[in-house]
């Protein structure tokens, strides 16, 4: 009796077919899902909270809060949670009203009587608050969603806001184009995320 007949010799050439193509499978897999997460990596972006009180293109003392995104693709921010002292807030005029709300007051106090009697200049101050939901910030850009400058009209809401912005931390949601979503706040860079909660 042969060791290998023909019946035998067929099984072997398919078991070795078999496991030639399930190995190959494997190594298309293992390429792909490289090549899915260099995609994610190329793409992905990072979210950073900074604020500042001067701005030296306009030689001004301006107050910003500002979101950066230090990483390699677009961002889509999706939800944004003010934490101020230890408390949870929804938008920058929810901190401000915590924060600072007699100041922020005497401010549309002061606003309002300067429009009745004359026109305000931007030397008397100003608040410039931008939209934060569903805004995209490219790569390697800056995006200031809050300002106020220093001025007659804001002089104490200013001062109020620039010893109170060092309590204040900023966590974001945010999502790439590609739809992979993402978490940042002081404490950590970017984690991934399922989805970001609805604000």
């Amino acid at each position: 009796m042969k060791l290998f007949n023909r019946d035998r010799l067929n099984l072997v050439i398919a078991v070795s077919a078999i496991m030639i193509s399930l190995a190959s499978f494997y190594a298309t897999y293992l390429q792909a899902r490289a090549a899915n997460q260099q995609v994610k990596i190329m793409t992905m972006p990072v979210i950073q909270f900074s604020h500042e009180n001067y701005d030296e293109e306009s030689n001004r003392n301006l107050i910003t809060f500002n979101f950066r995104n230090a990483g390699s693709g677009p961002a889509i921010l999706k939800s944004v949670s003010f934490k101020y002292k230890n408390t949870d807030y929804s938008s920058t005029h929810a901190f401000l009203q915590a924060c600072c709300q007699k100041e922020y007051e005497m401010m549309m106090g002061k606003y309002n009587s300067s429009l009745k009697n004359h026109h305000p200049s931007l030397d008397e101050g100003f608040q410039i608050s931008s939209e934060i939901n569903e805004v995209i910030i490219p790569a390697q850009s800056k995006y200031p969603f809050y300002s106020l400058s220093r001025g007659a009209t804001t002089s104490e809401l200013w001062e109020k806001v620039d010893k109170e912005r060092w309590n204040l931390s900023i966590s974001a949601c945010f999502c790439s184009p590609l739809g992979n979503c993402y978490e940042s706040n002081s404490k950590k860079i970017s984690m991934e995320v399922n989805q970001c909660p609805n604000n």
